[in-house]
């Protein structure tokens, strides 16, 4: 491709046509036999869903195992809770942001769509290995960008809201969809998660990659030389 040609189809999206070339000789097409034909909850997805009923089973199995201790849990405006509206105790392991948001009210609880939690402290039997937080390299380069430790984190963390807390907390805050862009890049992406699923599920397609944007969420996917209509979405999605 001369540089001219080249240099004008930057950004583009590339089709069966404008695409890069492969031997197919020697290679075959990108995706191979992956995807044959459209076939609702296919068998691969099922295996799947099998392995993580199986680590669901094993996180259910350490979670029994906690100890839950009374912590408080500190609001922006240095107002500390320590119990719900009947007077039960917030507690590590069993407490989550959205038990203490309906302490507050009920609206404020529904209408959060993540919380941002800066812990004190984390309690002795948190386990940053268990959480998949513990590790080498890569992994361990993004724990310090972070600021997780042992000890706890100085910076606050996005936690779900249903989500038990590992601590006592030094600040909650509760996030909107309509005025915090956490919580929007939180909800795309749970959204993005969702499409790829309802993807997988009605057609067998293979998911590649699907972000939250700005202003929304995506998820692409292969399907062969198949492809989706308008139709599709409206009576499968």
């Amino acid at each position: 491709m001369s540089a001219p040609v080249e240099a004008a189809n930057q950004g583009r999206r590339a089709n069966e046509g404008s695409g890069p070339r492969m031997d197919s000789a020697a290679l075959g097409h990108i995706g191979g036999d992956s995807f044959i034909q459209r076939e609702a909850n296919p068998e691969w997805l099922k295996k799947r869903e099998a392995v993580y009923e199986s680590i669901k089973e094993k996180r259910d199995e350490e979670r029994s195992k906690k100890v839950p201790v009374d912590i408080t849990v500190t609001m922006p405006d240095g107002k500390v809770l320590s119990e719900d509206k009947e007077g039960v105790k917030f507690q590590a392991w069993k407490t989550s942001p959205y038990d203490v948001a309906v302490s507050i009210s009920q609206g404020l609880a529904d209408a959060s769509s993540v919380a941002r939690v800066t812990y004190a402290k984390f309690v002795d039997d948190y386990s940053l290995f268990e959480d998949g937080m513990e590790g080498e390299d890569v992994l361990m380069e993004a724990m310090e960008d972070l600021s997780i430790s042992d000890e706890a984190s100085e910076k606050s963390l996005l936690w779900d809201m249903t989500r038990p807390l590992v601590g006592p907390v030094s600040k909650l805050e509760f996030c909107k969809f309509d005025d915090d862009r956490d919580a929007k890049t939180v909800f795309w992406h749970s959204s993005a998660h969702i499409l790829g699923e309802a993807l997988e599920h009605l057609y067998g397609t293979k998911l590649t990659i699907g972000p939250p944007l700005a202003g929304g969420f995506f998820y692409d996917s292969y399907m062969g030389k198949d492809t989706l209509k308008e139709d599709d979405c409206k009576s499968g999605m």
